[in-house]
């Protein structure tokens, strides 16, 4: 999303209250719960209130100003938003209406004058509720009212699915004018909502009929708000989208909405893995947890993009230490720096050298004595170990065993060995090696070290993937 984007809506998402009302918020509460008692009495009396029962109305308005404004504040409706009131806080306003007529009435019944009218407490309840609920409606619409018309002056979009995603999309571009995006119409696949009109804009038609839409309409840019889409959905709709001619954008997935981020603020290019249809892994973090907390953990080749991964996600489990061990040297600063940044109780060592340097290798585990050593320093551009092929053998093949040796050596309790989903009847060389170091590495035995290996399959933003 552009930078102009991504900064405005927060400056005026948090406006949610004027600042000239804010003081006075305790007196139009006060004002309200008045006025609606007084109407209560003035509606049962048909306008004029007896003198016998104006002790009563006396009596009544202050006990109800004392235990409705307990009530407001015991539910909070003074620190709800004026702005961004929804039916939740309209049910809000009506069941703490509710519960504080009941008390109130309790009240007037056992300490009240004798003889108070059994009406008088239902008709404050209705008039109450619907007053107080009122105020927060009236004032909600005249708050968005600049907003909508600053928004309308802006660029024309249609939302690509009408259910929740794109409905709080639709809200959220209403009242954020900042982002310069006006919502013309919805286009949905649910043939029950073709012509209706979902908050105030029309489902102009289904997938197949958006080249109409957009040539009918004029617009050309869609954005696609079904967080829950499979890949072959997304691609089917992207591709609905190109033949329309439009720029399409999509909304973030449901896992990055759930963090309470605004879903406008997540509207970003479609990116190659909302297509892949792949389902999330759920690791079991606990033991996870219990093999990785508190020992140290080196890995090989720990400045790629695999490896200075790995040390993200395995500083979450509170190692004793990491030691990444990388023969280059600037992805070995980036790491180094990023990981003492995010990461500063997790004590991390930055070591330069090559698998293939045996003493090298030795001299970092003597040093730094690692329990787990995930190895995945590794040649892995197809084409160029193609045309290297005796430096894919030294690096991928010797180093692997190189470091497998070592870690028996110095008491190496776990060596994982990082491999590839192309050592599986590989067709390449560098495959051929990859699966060569799987059989080396399975081969070898020991008392001390147990040893493993994991293929990744073809990893997304990893150097030498396919994807690009």
């Amino acid at each position: 999303m552009e930078s102009t984007q991504s900064a405005a809506p927060m400056s005026t998402a948090h406006k949610s209250t004027p600042r000239w009302l804010s003081p006075y918020r305790g007196l139009a509460e006060a004002a309200i719960i008045l006025v609606a008692g007084t109407s209560a009495f003035l509606l049962r009396f048909e306008f004029e209130i007896p003198p016998f029962y104006r002790p009563h109305l006396r009596m009544g308005l202050l006990i109800w100003l004392v235990v409705k404004l307990i009530a407001f504040r015991f539910y909070q409706l003074d620190r709800r938003s004026w702005k961004f009131f929804s039916a939740d806080d309209a049910l809000l306003v009506a069941q703490a209406n509710a519960v504080a007529s009941l008390v109130a009435a309790v009240l007037l019944f056992v300490v009240g004058p004798a003889g108070f009218p059994r009406s008088v407490p239902i008709l404050d309840m209705i008039l109450c509720t619907g007053l107080s609920g009122g105020a927060f409606l009236t004032l909600r619409l005249a708050m968005s009212r600049d907003a909508r018309k600053e928004a309308s002056e802006g660029r024309e979009v249609l939302i690509y699915g009408a259910g929740r995603a794109g409905v709080a999309l639709l809200g959220e571009l209403k009242t954020n004018a900042g982002l310069g995006l006006r919502v013309s119409g919805f286009i949905d696949d649910d043939p029950a909502l073709n012509g209706m009109f979902v908050n105030g804009v029309q489902v102009l038609g289904n997938g197949p009929r958006l080249k109409n839409v957009v040539q009918h309409t004029g617009i050309k840019e869609v954005l696609i708000a079904i967080p829950s889409a499979t890949g072959d959905q997304t691609f089917e709709i992207l591709q609905r989208c190109q033949q329309a001619g439009a720029r399409f954008r999509t909304v973030a997935a449901l896992s990055e909405i759930m963090e309470g981020k605004g879903i406008a603020s997540q509207i970003r290019e479609v990116d190659v893995q909302d297509l892949l249809s792949r389902t999330p892994i759920h690791l079991d973090h606990s033991l996870i947890s219990n093999r990785l907390a508190g020992k140290v953990v080196m890995v090989t080749g720990g400045g790629g993009s695999i490896g200075s991964e790995l040390c993200r996600q395995i500083a979450r489990f509170k190692p004793a230490a990491i030691v990444a061990f990388e023969v280059a040297e600037t992805p070995l600063f980036h790491i180094e720096r990023e990981m003492r940044e995010q990461y500063p109780d997790v004590p991390f060592f930055a070591e330069i050298g090559n698998v293939q340097n045996q003493r090298r290798v030795a001299s970092v585990l003597l040093a730094h004595h690692p329990s787990i050593i995930y190895h995945a320093a590794a040649y892995k551009h197809v084409p160029m170990m193609e045309a290297n092929l005796f430096e894919a053998v030294e690096n991928n093949v010797i180093g692997t065993l190189n470091v497998a040796r070592a870690a028996d050596q110095y008491g190496v309790q776990e060596f994982v060995l990082i491999s590839s989903d192309k050592a599986v009847r590989p067709t390449s060389f560098m495959g051929a090696t990859k699966r060569l170091c799987e059989l080396l590495v399975l081969s070898l035995e020991s008392t001390t070290t147990r040893y493993v290996a994991v293929r990744f399959g073809n990893v997304l933003g990893s150097n030498g993937s396919v994807i690009p």
